[in-house]
């Protein structure tokens, strides 16, 4: 497998592998409910990321929280190849569902554009019965599966902003369960410490994350990963590292534009 065939692995994932080193701290804390205008992301917050495959640029990412429908966000998240990896037309849309004052998600849809493939996949959590449904649409064909998730399982965009919601305390040990779109594993987390990271978009305050445990398979972590995220309410991811079998993917801040509690509908 040559280099740019390994960036088209490393960018196929970079909204789901990279994110692993993020989502496993959301129960470091269980602080007191709050309304969704209390929250420290909102509707308008956009987040802009360079995709690193082996140090080489290879893609970019694109988050923003979109319009509510009263409680429910849809989160966009946009990825597409770059760099060394444009010759690779491999881009990405997925829209998670939110629920604000659950702080939970409802679900998500991911189009997703390939050399040679292209395929819908919805996803909707039944918590009630401890289900996850999935349905994929490719070439015409629907496939529908249904898997046992426990009450308190994420996707990775909702355990991401879970974790923005939960206290980053020094020193706390904590795991978690997380749903990658057709097994649940559970992942374990370190919170190591405070940094300064010099990024595209400036200069950053953070606190350090080292990851455990991840999906098998070949976005298996071979060793653990780390995030980084502002030093303040809003815990903002700076840089995501993880070491996958094929190579290493880093996620790095690029431009940051806060959202509005005004944009929140009543």
């Amino acid at each position: 497998m040559n280099v740019l065939a390994r960036s088209r692995v490393g960018i196929h994932r970079l909204l789901v592998g990279s994110v692993h080193a993020l989502v496993v701290a959301c129960s470091i804390a269980t602080p007191v409910l709050a309304t969704p205008a209390d929250q420290p992301f909102q509707p308008g917050e956009q987040i802009d990321m360079a995709i690193d495959y082996l140090k080489v640029r290879a893609g970019q990412a694109h988050i923003a929280i979109g319009r509510p429908e009263g409680s429910l966000w849809p989160v966009v998240t946009q990825g597409r190849t770059d760099g060394v990896g444009s010759v690779l037309d491999i881009r990405e849309h997925l829209v998670t569902y939110w629920d604000a004052e659950a702080r939970q998600s409802r679900g998500s849809v991911l189009n997703s554009i390939e050399p040679g493939d292209r395929h819908t996949d919805r996803s909707r959590f039944d918590r009630e019965r401890g289900q996850a449904k999935v349905e994929t649409l490719r070439k015409g064909l629907t496939r529908e599966h249904v898997y046992d998730v426990p009450a308190d399982v994420h996707d990775l965009v909702g355990a991401l902003l879970r974790l923005r919601l939960a206290a980053l305390v020094p020193g706390a040990h904590l795991e978690f369960p997380v749903f990658s779109g057709e097994k649940t594993f559970t992942l374990r987390a370190d919170v190591e410490g405070k940094e300064i990271l010099e990024t595209p978009a400036g200069r950053f305050p953070t606190v350090r994350v080292r990851v455990h445990g991840g999906p098998e398979g070949r976005f298996r972590t071979e060793r653990a990963s780390l995030a980084w995220f502002t030093d303040d309410e809003r815990h903002v991811p700076v840089r995501m590292s993880a070491d996958f079998a094929v190579g290493t993917v880093t996620a790095t801040l690029t431009a940051y534009r806060p959202g509005s509690p005004y944009a929140v509908a009543p």
